[in-house]
């Protein structure tokens, strides 16, 4: 037995130990595989070498102050200090000039080099081949100033004419022909410092375009162009670059993808709002930046001046998504300055171009700024998508929240109905009542509307009650930033999204007189109110008012509040000139409106019938203006006429 389990034993190392030679062999040959890849590829550059970077970067910086204090000698030591240090890094690590962890440094070197060759005075032109500006200099200028020295004139200078040129700016000159180091266009493209270089908040001129342009200076500034005041880009145009503009535009056409409404992130409502608010800016308008313009989609994706700045999939070489999330060290980040754009933006728009880029708008030619929706018609949008049974809790949750507001620390009763949720901190016997009053006044207003099913307001519409009036007028304090007028007892809310629809009221009793109109009849007047602002449109007062004292007075024909209604709105109309006057908003006070809104609604429901008024309140529903909507329902009979035949209605005098 021993035997046999140590042969099995022996039998099973031996097994394992093959197994592992076999293993430890594959291995070797993967690592070695592995070794040889990492030898032949471009090794980034170690701890030590960034820090001489680093250090490199500082010797430049110091360059760059001993330029502007013209200490020349001593900055052309740092320079080339700098330059060998550079240069030993990149041999070192095998780097290739465009890596990224040299890339900006070198450009910042150039740019030194160039500073120090200006103040110098040295020719930037290794040859003595002449520069022409039309050929040379003009392209550089049309291509990386006019979008700001365009038609903006930025600092008063113009650079798309020779003239303007010539002319210079509120600094005075920019070009003093001969003399490159004394000339401001020439010490600006080469300037180190970013805020002072130009382009603004652009990558620098290169070697080529710096050469083009200090080299002209230094041959004289010539001009070779014919007339100065011609723009410079018709001056190309005739010297045979026109053609290859057209070129560059025909490579910038783009297609433009509609969204299948299954992506995670809408353009229209999660990126163009960003788009619009902080890059608009610099780059909307006809002269953008780096011609790069987000005044609509279609011009967001043509892209710049430097090609295409968003490529749909493709995160990493959308120019968009470089400069926002500041991967190019040597690149300014955007927005520039201190502006900054939020997480959500940066998380959206890196997925919206994962996703392809794709547009969720009606027309990629219209502005951006038409296409984002404002935050109440977000806000409506999200509340549509609610269900009736959600509503109704978000309207008792906004009303508890109104209502902290207003009286935190006493609490109110509330009563729920099919169509109501009334709430306040009278009695609960009263709250009851006031819930069968607003229920028997929705049944009128569906029969004198048609409205047969659903909820008369979304959510139901809330209705609270004070017992005292100073409750009432801490809510018009509190949530609407208003004083009450003495006459004012009662007013509705309904918000274009829903989220808000309430009617406010002060209990004022049950007795009515010709001066008091009792709860009842305030609750009616309010309730319609509230029911005629449900479709939107801008509803004259005295419609909204008289509607619902017209379907109070139905309800209560012996109403004496009502009745006295009539010589209320004679003397209101006293010392009215224009009869057609009565119809615009501002010409009777609060305590006059009622009166003059219910005789006036009483005369055209008599004279038209219901359901001519019922059209007539329709379009103004739908925005048309209360002349238009006299004309198009009473025809022929026209707003003068209709005001007219109104007050002689009120004096008992019959036309003759």
């Amino acid at each position: 037995m021993v035997s046999k389990v140590e042969l099995g034993t022996s039998s099973r190392c031996l097994w394992d130990h093959g197994t592992m030679m076999a293993r430890n062999a594959c291995v070797g040959v993967l690592l070695a595989t592995v070794v040889w890849f990492c030898a032949s590829a471009t090794a980034a550059p170690t701890s030590a070498q960034r820090k001489d970077l680093a250090a490199a970067r500082k010797t430049l910086t110091r360059a760059s102050g001993l330029i502007r204090r013209k200490k020349l000698e001593d900055a052309e030591k740092l320079i080339k200090e700098a330059e060998a240090a550079i240069k030993k890094v990149i041999d070192a690590a095998k780097l290739k000039r465009t890596d990224r962890s040299v890339a900006g440094l070198l450009r910042f070197l150039s740019i030194q080099k160039r500073q120090l060759a200006l103040r110098q005075g040295k020719k930037p032109m290794a040859s003595g081949k002449p520069v022409s500006f039309i050929k040379d200099v003009a392209p550089i200028l049309v291509a990386k100033c006019l979008q700001c020295h365009g038609t903006r004139a930025a600092g008063k200078l113009r650079l798309d004419t020779f003239a303007g040129l010539s002319r210079g700016g509120r600094s005075g000159a920019v070009v003093r022909p001969g003399n490159p180091k004394a000339s401001l266009l020439a010490l600006r493209v080469a300037a180190p410092n970013a805020q002072v270089r130009m382009p603004k908040n652009a990558a620098p001129l290169s070697r080529a375009q710096f050469d083009s342009i200090a080299g002209w200076i230094a041959q004289g500034a010539k001009f070779d162009g014919g007339n100065a005041d011609t723009s410079l880009k018709q001056l190309m145009s005739a010297a045979g670059k026109g053609k290859k503009t057209k070129k560059s535009k025909k490579a910038t056409t783009v297609k433009v993808v509609k969204a299948t409404g299954k992506e995670k992130v809408s353009f229209v409502k999660q990126v163009a709002p960003t788009l619009t608010t902080l890059c608009a800016g610099c780059h909307g308008g006809r002269n953008s930046r780096g011609g790069f313009s987000v005044n609509t989609f279609e011009t967001v994706l043509q892209g710049s001046d430097s090609g295409r700045v968003v490529l749909p999939g493709n995160l990493e070489a959308s120019l968009i998504w470089r400069r926002v999330a500041a991967l190019d060290k040597d690149n300014q980040k955007m927005p520039p300055g201190n502006r900054r754009i939020t997480r959500e933006f940066y998380n959206s728009l890196k997925t919206w171009i994962q996703e392809g880029a794709k547009f969720d708008g009606e027309s990629a030619t219209v502005t951006l700024r038409s296409l984002v929706p404002t935050d109440e018609q977000m806000r409506a949008a999200e509340l549509a998508k609610l269900t009736p049974e959600e509503f109704n809790d978000l309207r008792e949750t906004r009303t508890d929240e109104l209502w902290d507001r207003v009286s935190k620390d006493d609490r109110p009763r509330f009563v729920k109905s099919a169509e109501f949720f009334v709430y306040g901190d009278v009695t609960a016997a009263r709250l009851q009542q006031v819930a069968l009053w607003a229920e028997d006044h929705g049944k009128r207003l569906r029969s004198m509307f048609g409205e047969k099913s659903g909820q008369l307001f979304k959510g139901k519409l809330a209705v609270i009650v004070f017992k005292e009036r100073f409750g009432y007028t801490e809510w018009n304090q509190v949530i609407h930033n208003r004083e009450t007028p003495r006459a004012m007892t009662g007013h509705s809310v309904v918000s274009p999204s829903f989220e808000d629809a309430y009617v406010v009221l002060q209990d004022v009793g049950d007795v009515v007189s010709a001066t008091a109109p009792g709860l009842r009849l305030q609750l009616v007047d309010h309730v319609t109110g509230a029911f005629l602002k449900r479709k939107g449109g801008r509803l004259p007062q005295w419609v909204i008012r008289g509607t619902g004292l017209s379907l109070a007075a139905q309800a209560d024909s012996g109403n004496e509040h009502i009745a006295g209604m009539r010589a209320a709105a004679i003397d209101s109309l006293q010392g009215l000139t224009k009869p057609e006057d009565l119809f615009a908003d501002g010409t009777f006070s609060p305590a006059q409106i009622g009166a003059v809104g219910y005789t006036l609604v009483a005369f055209m429901t008599k004279a038209g019938g219901n359901n001519r008024f019922v059209r007539f309140v329709g379009n103004l529903q739908k925005g048309t203006g209360v002349a238009a909507s006299i004309k198009a329902v009473y025809a022929p009979t026209d707003l003068k006429r209709l005001a007219a035949a109104y007050v002689q209605s009120l004096s008992g005098k019959k036309k003759r």
